[in-house]
């Protein structure tokens, strides 16, 4: 694993930026998160994964960009 925090990508969000947000900190492709997400919504269990997604919504604090001399966003 890396170093980094968890945070909601909200500039690569499609809903809300979880999945951006966790593709980039496992290092993988948004697009293979984004696809489990929705493959697991249709895949009955007892894990109800749309309560868990709306959980992370919450929980995952937005990524903050700050603005450097130029006002180019520059990301921490």
């Amino acid at each position: 694993m890396n170093n980094n925090r968890l945070f909601r990508d909200v500039n690569n969000k499609v809903i809300s930026g979880v999945a951006a947000g966790i593709a980039e900190y496992l290092q993988i492709d948004v697009v293979i998160v984004r696809v489990l997400f929705v493959m697991s919504f249709f895949i009955p269990s007892h894990f109800p994964v749309f309560i868990f997604y709306i959980v992370l919504w919450i929980a995952m604090p937005k990524k903050v960009k700050a603005i450097d001399h130029f006002n180019n966003p520059v990301a921490h």
